[in-house]
């Protein structure tokens, strides 16, 4: 066995250091991990040592970091001497950090298909969906940005065809700038009158007020249609109607009419007072084509009362009265969209007459465009170049610009029109390799994939004109200028795009939709909180940015951001409205802290019950950077018990009998078990819930009473892999605290991984450690975390 181990370690793809570890492995290692053997599934004899096998390097990595942490030898073996111990890991140290160094700037990143949007947006000045005709990107380390995920296929490159021309139509298919426009809309109109005269009712003034009886009343704004995309401002005048309370509306926009659905999306939630008019203001982006919603939240009659039984008029319920609605725009800060700028230059966009006026009247008409150009092609080699340029991020030459130059000439010999050899040209530039991968070098990026990687990192989307004029004069690269830039960067509107998009994948919070609560277990639940708890966490974050507040924050907080309707589920009191502010909290608070987010909580459970095993996971997976080893095969799952016959706690307890689950569950089930006083909408609970067995509750939620019971007393009480005891969150909290140093290395390398589209490899160990030391030195500061990350050779390299 041993001469077999030993032929392998002198094969050509052997480690390097590997002679020098050989008599600690024949010593130590062999007798559990050879070919007969195979102790925990592991055969050192067969594992491979070829650099190229990625799965074989992390399980080298994996020995590597059980014997350094003392766990192999297992503590019944003859413990290695301490010069035998350094020499081993020396020797696989060495070795495994030139071996991943060699892997880690061999893959190109591709844009994600959000990346891709914002970025035709920013390049062509045009607002149009089209991430929705792309399919959906793959994801790897949670994340959907990662190199290795993203692969091209036949059709996702049909795809990018067509959403580039729809893209390029937007922008180069027209020829007269759309009219702002100042418009006053109400919701007395006759279809409203007959279509909702169980949900509604007119005022002597005209004013209508709407009554929510359970169900969202067909609010569409009648007659309003975005004719051209961009910035609108909407006024909303109104007042709350038998309601001591301000009431709460959602303002949803999307492609619905009058009489039909569509594709809709909450933009916001606001409120307005009880007596006199109010208005509320809201400045947002529309597209062509979008109407206006607006939907009242959480009001309700006397005892469940409803407005069909005596009628609108007679109804003593609250409702939301609106006077009117004026809309003003589109307000548009460049005419003609800076894509038709830079692909056409001077030549001018016109309409070409139909040969029958009254062609304009049909359904399906399109009206025909040209662009006048004296000398098409020597306008296109100036222009061209230019759209090329800041298509690809960089300058282009000649070479570059080539193949482009000679499909242009090719159309334009088939069309004669200069404005469609110009967008066809223009589409291949946009589905080019050029345009849809970062380009990095092997090695020390150049200033403009720096400029790019900043980009796509901090507002993701493409460097602006300052970042690709500093990289033009090569200045991007000097410290004190990057960190101006990054600064800059925090401090822009495009951060709330990577708190967004950083957040789904780090945290997890793109699942927000993947459960729906049991209504009968939870009564209480309504997208007004689920909409809070996203606002609640990213706020949250962006607090800590901007203050520049420590990532222990993470782990528990005196303060919280909070508006009413999340104040109300926490049973924080003094706080109302629809607005997030920052609530500072009493110290036994059973707040504060990402742990205690309604947000994170929901995403860990399932739409019924907790499990401290998912909980768990979650936990080790997004805070402490631990990922442990899933389930040996054909182990049965741990299924909560709904009945409330038994708790989660007794049914865990039976399943960590089994030896192939105690080892993982010691480490998983602990966080878990803390989180067992929050339920599956991050409410406190000190009993389960049940719909089984329990005690009968008349709590009422909207004048109903609910119908769940409650069930056995939680437990929170767990025992950490360290001995250490807490009986419950609070105290969990504290002993986390401790191992804040472990929650600023996870988020380093989790704002690393989504910097550079890879993971973190054993090379990269030595400099996150090093960022770890520096972090700590600035009281993990997240504002000075993140400077420090894009001052790091990690980022500044490939």
């Amino acid at each position: 066995m041993k001469l077999l181990w030993f032929t392998l370690l002198l094969s050509p793809t052997a480690f390097a250091a590997l002679p020098a570890i050989q008599p600690f492995l024949d010593q130590h290692c062999m007798d559990c991990h050879d070919r007969e053997v195979k102790k925990g599934g592991l055969d050192l004899s067969a594992l491979p040592t070829d650099a190229a096998d990625a799965a074989a390097l992390k399980q080298w990595v994996r020995v590597f970091d059980r014997v350094t942490a003392g766990e192999m030898p297992p503590e019944k073996k003859p413990r290695p001497a301490a010069a035998e111990m350094e020499t081993f890991l020396t020797g696989l140290c060495t070795d495994l950090s030139a071996k991943h160094a060699a892997q880690k700037g061999t893959v190109l990143r591709r844009l994600n298909r959000r990346e891709y949007q914002n970025t035709i947006h920013d390049l062509l000045g045009v607002s149009v969906n089209i991430m929705d005709m792309l399919p959906e990107d793959g994801r790897a380390l949670g994340f959907d940005n990662i190199g290795e995920a993203l692969g091209v296929s036949a059709i996702q490159m049909q795809r990018y065809m067509e959403a580039a021309e729809v893209a390029l139509n937007t922008a180069l298919l027209t020829d007269v700038r759309p009219e702002t426009k100042q418009q006053r809309y109400s919701y007395d109109t006759p279809e409203n009158a007959g279509n909702f005269k169980e949900q509604w009712h007119k005022l002597d003034d005209g004013a209508v007020v709407f009554f929510n009886d359970g169900g969202f009343p067909r609010t569409v704004l009648p007659g309003f249609n975005a004719k051209a995309a961009g910035t609108y401002r909407v006024r909303i005048t109104g007042y709350g109607y038998q309601s001591e309370a301000p009431v709460a509306f959602a303002f949803i926009v999307g492609a619905f009419s009058f009489n039909r659905g569509g594709d809709t999306l909450i933009h916001s939630y606001h409120e307005l007072p009880c007596g006199a008019a109010s208005i509320v203001e809201i400045t947002l982006p529309l597209l062509r084509g979008d109407g206006i919603k607006i939907s009242p939240q959480r009001v309700s009659g006397p005892n469940g009362t409803s407005p069909r039984k005596n009628g609108p008029a007679n109804y003593k319920g609250e409702g939301l009265t609106i006077q009117h609605v004026e809309i003003e725009g589109p307000i548009l800060d460049q005419w003609p969209p800076r894509g038709q700028t830079l692909l056409l230059g001077e030549a001018k966009v016109r309409e070409v007459p139909p040969v029958n006026p009254k062609m304009r009247n049909q359904r399906g008409f399109k009206p025909t465009f040209v662009a006048d150009s004296s000398n098409p092609t020597a306008d296109a080699r100036l222009t061209l170049p230019v759209f090329l340029s800041q298509a690809f991020r960089r300058p282009v030459t000649a070479a570059d610009a080539e193949p482009y130059l000679a499909l242009f000439d090719a159309e334009f010999v088939l069309s004669q029109d200069y404005l469609i050899a110009m967008r066809t040209a223009a589409i291949a530039a946009l589905c080019s390799p050029e345009f849809l991968y970062l380009k990095e070098p092997v090695g020390k990026l150049d200033d403009y994939a720096l400029a790019a990687r900043l980009s796509y990192f901090l507002v993701r989307t493409t460097p602006d004109a300052e970042l690709l004029k500093l990289a033009s004069a090569k200045q991007l690269s000097q410290p004190a200028v990057l960190r101006a830039q990054t600064e800059r960067l925090l401090t822009s509107a495009g951060l709330e795009r990577f708190i967004t998009d950083f957040t789904d994948g780090w945290l997890n919070l793109r699942e927000i939709d993947f459960t729906t609560p049991d209504k009968a277990l939870y009564p209480e639940f309504d997208h007004t909180l689920q909409h809070s708890m996203l606002r609640e966490t990213r706020v949250f974050i962006a607090e800590l940015i901007k203050n520049n507040l420590s990532v222990a924050n993470f782990i528990q907080s005196d303060f919280a951001m909070l508006n009413g309707p999340l104040a109300e589920h926490y049973a924080i009191a003094g706080v109302s409205g629809q607005a997030m502010r920052k609530v500072n909290l009493p110290p036994d608070s059973k707040r504060g802290g990402l742990l205690t987010h309604g947000s994170i909580l929901k995403v860990s459970a399932n739409g019924t019950s907790t499990s401290p095993v998912i909980r768990g996971v979650w936990v080790l997976e997004r805070l402490l950077g631990i990922t442990p080893a899933p389930p040996p095969p054909g182990t049965p799952g741990v299924e909560p018990d709904t009945r409330g016959a038994k708790t989660i706690r007794e049914i865990l307890d039976k399943h960590r009998t089994l030896e192939s689950c105690n080892g993982c569950h010691r480490m998983i089930d602990p966080p878990g078990f803390a989180l067992e006083s929050y339920d599956v909408i991050g409410g406190w609970r000190d009993r389960f819930r049940s719909l089984g067995e329990g005690e009968f509750v008349k709590t009422e939620i909207e004048g109903r009473r609910v119908r769940y019971k409650l069930g056995p007393p939680v437990d929170a009480a767990g025992q950490l892999p360290t001995g250490q005891l807490f009986k419950d969150f609070s105290e969990f909290q504290k002993l986390m605290l401790a191992a804040q140093d472990r929650v600023a290395k996870c988020v380093i390398e989790k704002l690393l991984i989504f910097a550079t589209g890879r993971e973190m490899g054993f090379s990269d160990r030595s400099e996150i450690a090093r960022l770890v030391t520096e972090s700590k030195a600035k009281n993990h500061g997240l504002r000075d975390l993140l400077h420090l990350v894009v001052q790091s050779p990690i980022f500044l390299s490939k």
